[in-house]
């Protein structure tokens, strides 16, 4: 089995090393490895051009945003499972994508998802783990949402699904995944297992703000999709991002 690993990136030559890195030591030798870089204006494709031989495909040009980029990899992905590693975010271990390739051999679903853990700005103290529940239809309806780099899905259900929709500009992941389950009603296997890092720095008004713009967008997305929300999804939706941003504040502050 073939994995393809997609990594957008925009200015994020403080970082991105690691993340290739953490791609290129996986415990897992059939990876396709492609970059797409937004036109950054500080040195990150220097860098990721230090490991073009190690890298499948490399894109370097202004898009359209975060989905724009993320649908230019899905264009030329060939591997048979994809999933993606944004640059700053790394794979929780080595033996990440083996886990992966174990999970598709044994259950054959048509996408997984597994757990996360989210580390400070400092990129050393841990702020919370994501645990995600075996998946049941209702989930999402009670405002559940799965880390968008835990999710490695069959690249053969695109032709089905389509690709991100890039009129999105923050919760396109959400819709994608909405559609996904909710509208084509795929195969969707809980991993129990740690996937992915990521790291985030204190909470503030901006986050909030982009809170409220996000679910609207994750309004939208029940709607365009002809699917009936209720009325409590949303409000559990942001009730549980607001506690997860409560936690990160207090234990930032709290640890210095």
């Amino acid at each position: 089995m073939k994995i393809s690993i997609i990594t957008i990136s925009l200015n994020n030559e403080k970082v991105i090393k690691e993340t290739i890195e953490s791609v290129l030591t996986q415990n897992f030798s059939n990876i396709e490895y492609i970059i797409i870089d937004g036109g950054s204006s500080d040195g990150s494709i220097d860098i990721i051009n230090a490991y073009s031989d190690k890298i499948d495909h490399i894109i370097s040009e202004p898009d359209n945003g975060i989905y724009s980029a993320i649908n230019k990899g899905l264009k030329i992905a060939t591997g048979e499972v994809i999933g993606l590693l944004h640059a700053g975010d790394l794979f929780y271990d080595g033996d990440v994508l083996l886990k992966v390739q174990s999970s598709f051999k044994e259950n054959n679903p048509d996408l997984i998802y597994g757990h996360s853990v989210v580390f400070d700005k400092n990129r050393d103290k841990l702020v919370r783990k994501n645990i995600s529940p075996i998946f049941k239809e209702n989930l999402m309806k009670f405002g559940w949402f799965p880390s968008h780099q835990s999710i490695y899905f069959k690249t053969s259900i695109l032709k089905k699904c389509g690709n991100y929709n890039e009129s999105y500009k923050i919760a396109g992941d959400y819709e994608f995944l909405l559609r996904m389950l909710l509208v084509f009603k795929l195969k969707a296997i809980r991993v129990d297992s740690f996937l992915v890092k990521f790291y985030l720095g204190g909470a503030s008004s901006k986050n909030i703000i982009s809170l409220m713009e996000s679910n609207y967008e994750c309004y939208k997305a029940w709607k365009n999709n002809n699917l009936n929300i209720s009325i409590y999804t949303l409000p559990l939706k942001v009730l549980r991002k607001l506690g997860q941003n409560f936690l990160q504040s207090f234990r930032y502050f709290t640890n210095g």
